[in-house]
């Protein structure tokens, strides 16, 4: 078993299903702040992933894309983005709502342009937030299993991630891949929730 290789998968699936979670939500908040009417549908449908098996997001993926995804990285990582959906949207669109609009109204009073406006102005108020949406998304898609599983697979050197090779390990019984395995996603986990922490010192919001 590589566990480097595994170890290179789990990242690469988990960094991309963050990345397409978050501009997934991005634009799903524009639409919803655009439309207000459509805020009670699209709540309903970012929560849903939370409240359902993953296994049931992760055939719902190979349905709706006959297959297409099937034992491909991208799956596993498209799979992780609509796990972490819940969690992505609600930190962005709370960020976005706590945007103190009397500092920009300001802003514009004092003839600054839209451009200077976000870097100076609304870019600082929402830095914090973007970063922890970042990382709750991350945290979530690297201890991912059942959606991935079915989407992706398990296979070696493609699609196996630290989750699913921890599964490999208890099925055959080899304790020592189940022990390194196991450390490597206590490491990644023990990061990824200090920087969290760390981020969110000064506004109180810790795992």
């Amino acid at each position: 078993m590589n566990y480097f290789e595994i170890f290179i998968t789990t990242l690469k699936i988990a960094f991309i299903g963050t990345f397409i979670c978050f501009f997934v939500s991005l634009s799903i908040i524009l639409v919803v702040k655009k439309y207000n009417k459509l805020k009670s549908l699209f709540d309903f449908i970012t929560t849903l992933p939370l409240a359902l098996p993953p296994v049931i997001s992760g055939y719902f993926i190979v349905f709706i894309s006959n297959g297409n995804l099937s034992f491909e990285w991208i799956g596993g990582s498209i799979a992780c983005a609509v796990i972490s959906l819940p969690l992505v949207y609600r930190m962005i669109f709370i960020t976005i709502s706590n945007i103190d609009k009397k500092l920009i109204n300001t802003s514009k009073i004092l003839g600054a342009n839209k451009k200077d406006t976000f870097i100076f102005v609304i870019f600082p108020m929402i830095k914090n937030g973007i970063i922890s949406a970042l990382f709750l998304g991350f945290i979530r898609s690297i201890s991912e299993f059942g959606a991935t599983m079915i989407v992706a697979g398990n296979i070696s050197g493609k699609t196996q991630t630290l989750s699913t090779a921890i599964y490999t390990s208890i099925q055959t019984g080899n304790q020592m891949s189940i022990f390194i395995l196991s450390m490597l996603s206590i490491l990644i986990a023990v990061i990824s929730i200090f920087i969290f922490n760390y981020i969110n010192k000064k506004d109180g919001l810790v795992l």
